[in-house]
C-alpha cells in the first residue's frame, strides 16, 4: 500500500446530510475503513449507515507538471484536463453523459496545481457504471481539434471575466508575493496564461497526458453503502491493464522576501475595494506548530464570532465581510491571508481597523475565554462534517494525501482539545510578523 504519498487540505467545515450509526462513529474511522489496491489504485472503502447510496471521491497528483509546464506551456495541464471530459475513443461526451443521466448519478473530474480530483455519486447497483465512466475518460480521452479550440475559447473567456474581479486579482497578487515560483501556491500569472493558451497544440495535450496520467498513485475513496469486493471488482475492471503516474513533488523551494509589500491595482467603477494581507509561513498541516496556529488564526478571523468580524464589522461597521485563514499548507509550505473588501470611501479607515486588529492579537495573544469557545466550535463542526458520506469521503482523502494514517482523524478532537493557550500564542508570534506583511488592494481608489 502507498501510503504515505498524499498531502491534501482537510476541510474541517462540511455539509451534513447523511449521518454517521454511532456504532461506526464508536468504532472510529480507522478501524472501520477497509485498505485495498486494484489495479495499481489504492482504494479506501469506509461503509456509513445510509442504505444505497455511494460517495466516490479520488486524487491523481501529477507530479511536477504545474511547475515544469510554468516554463514550457502554462497552459496545457488546465486545457488536458478540461478536455477529460469531452469525448473518448469510445464514446462522445453526450453519450456519456446520457449514460449518467439515465441512472441518476454524477461524475467530475476537476485540475488543480497539484493533483486531477474526481467525485462520484451514485447508487450502490450503479457504481460500477460510475467507475467504468471515470477509467474511460482518465485513460482514453479523444483529444479532438473540435474540442480543444471549445476549450480554449471557455478558458479565455475564464480569465478575463476574473481579471475584473478586485478579489481575484488582490488574492493572485498576494500569492505571487508571498510564495516562490516553484511552489503549487504561486500561480500563474493570468496575463501568461492568457497568451499562452491560443499555442497550445494537441500534440502538447496528449504528450502531458501521456507522462503525468496513471493509476500508481492514484487513490480512490468510496464511502456509503459500499461492498468492498464489487468496489475491488469495479476498479480492476475500469482500470485494469493501465499504467503510469507520478507522485506529488513535496519539495519546497525556499522561502522569499516580497520586493513590494503594497500593491494597488487600480480597476475601473468598482463598488467595493478588496483588500488583502498575507505572508508566508514555512508550515505545513504536519508541522507541530500547525494545530496552534491554526486555532489562533480561528479566533482571529472565523466567522461571526472571529474578532475581525466582531471589530470591524458588527462593531465599526466598516465592511459586510473579513476573515483571516491559513492557506496552502497542503503539499508545501503555507501561509497566512486576511481578506475583505471596504467601500472605496471606507478603504483608509478599514485598512486601519484591519492593522489594528491584527497587532493586537499578534502582540497580546487570545484569551482563556476565546480559546475554551473556539475549542468547542472547531470538534463541533469536524463532528458535523464528518456525518455525510461526501464530508468523511473528503476527509479519508485529506488524511491520506498528507502522508499520515487514518488514526489522524479519531484524534483531531483531542488534538483540538490538548492545545493550550501558550502554545498558541507562541505559534502566533512566531510564524506571523505584522511588520512583514504584504497588502494588495484592488478595485476603485478615491471616491
Amino acid at each position: 500500500m502507498k501510503n504515505a504519498k498524499r498531502n491534501l487540505m482537510f476541510p474541517l467545515v462540511l455539509a451534513a446530510s447523511f449521518c454517521l450509526s454511532p456504532l461506526l462513529a464508536q468504532a472510529g474511522v480507522a478501524d472501520t475503513a477497509v485498505r485495498a489496491e486494484a489495479a495499481g489504485v489504492d482504494l479506501i472503502i469506509y461503509p456509513m449507515d445510509v442504505k444505497d447510496v455511494v460517495t466516490i471521491t479520488g486524487a491523481m497528483p501529477l507530479g511536477d507538471a504545474f511547475i515544469a509546464s510554468k516554463s514550457d506551456n502554462p497552459a496545457v495541464p488546465t486545457l488536458t484536463a478540461m478536455l477529460l471530459q469531452a469525448g473518448t475513443l469510445k464514446r462522445d461526451k453526450f453519450a456519456i453523459a446520457d449514460a449518467l443521466d439515465s441512472i441518476g448519478a454524477s461524475l467530475s473530474i476537476s485540475p488543480g496545481p497539484a493533483r486531477i480530483s474526481v467525485y462520484g455519486k451514485s447508487l450502490k447497483r450503479d457504481m460500477p457504471t460510475v467507475v467504468d465512466a471515470l477509467a474511460e475518460q482518465l485513460r482514453e480521452p479523444a483529444f479532438t481539434a473540435e474540442e480543444l479550440a471549445k476549450a480554449k475559447v471557455q478558458l479565455e473567456a475564464a480569465l478575463r471575466q476574473a481579471s475584473e474581479n478586485p478579489g481575484t486579482m488582490a488574492r493572485e497578487t498576494l500569492m505571487l508575493s508571498i510564495f516562490p515560483r516553484g511552489s503549487y501556491n504561486a500561480p500563474v500569472p493570468r496575463e501568461d496564461m492568457l497568451k499562452a493558451v491560443p499555442a497550445v497544440t494537441l500534440e502538447q495535450i496528449k504528450a502531458f497526458h501521456s507522462k503525468y496520467y496513471g493509476p500508481e498513485h492514484m487513490t480512490l475513496v468510496f464511502t456509503g453503502d459500499v461492498d468492498a469486493k464489487a468496489i475491488e471488482q469495479a476498479v480492476t475492471h475500469g482500470f485494469g491493464g493501465w499504467s503510469g503516474g507520478v507522485d506529488y513533488l513535496r519539495t519546497a523551494p525556499a522561502r522569499i522576501k516580497p520586493k513590494t509589500f503594497e500593491h494597488s491595482i487600480a480597476m475601473k467603477d468598482k463598488s467595493s475595494t478588496s483588500v488583502f494581507f498575507g505572508q508566508s509561513t514555512g508550515l505545513r498541516q504536519t508541522d507541530a506548530d500547525y494545530v496552534p496556529l491554526m486555532v489562533g488564526v480561528d479566533v482571529l478571523g472565523s466567522g461571526f464570532t472571529g474578532r475581525l468580524m466582531a471589530a470591524v464589522r458588527a462593531k465599526e461597521g466598516l465592511t459586510y465581510g473579513i476573515g483571516g485563514n491559513l492557506l496552502g499548507s497542503d503539499y508545501m509550505d503555507g501561509g497566512f491571508a486576511i481578506s475583505t473588501t471596504f467601500a472605496p470611501e471606507l478603504l483608509d479607515k478599514g485598512i486601519a481597523s484591519t492593522r489594528r486588529e491584527l497587532l493586537h492579537w499578534w502582540k497580546d495573544g487570545i484569551t482563556a475565554e476565546e480559546l475554551a469557545g473556539r475549542k468547542q466550535a472547531m470538534v463541533g463542526s469536524y463532528q458535523v462534517g464528518l456525518g455525510n458520506t461526501d464530508g468523511m469521503a473528503s476527509a479519508i482523502l485529506g488524511t491520506v494525501e498528507r502522508g499520515v494514517g487514518l488514526e489522524w482523524l479519531d484524534n483531531y478532537p483531542s488534538m483540538i482539545e490538548s492545545v493550550t493557550r501558550e502554545q498558541i500564542n507562541t505559534a502566533i508570534r512566531t510564524y506571523i510578523d505584522p511588520k512583514q506583511m504584504v497588502m494588495v488592494k484592488a478595485g476603485t481608489f478615491g471616491k
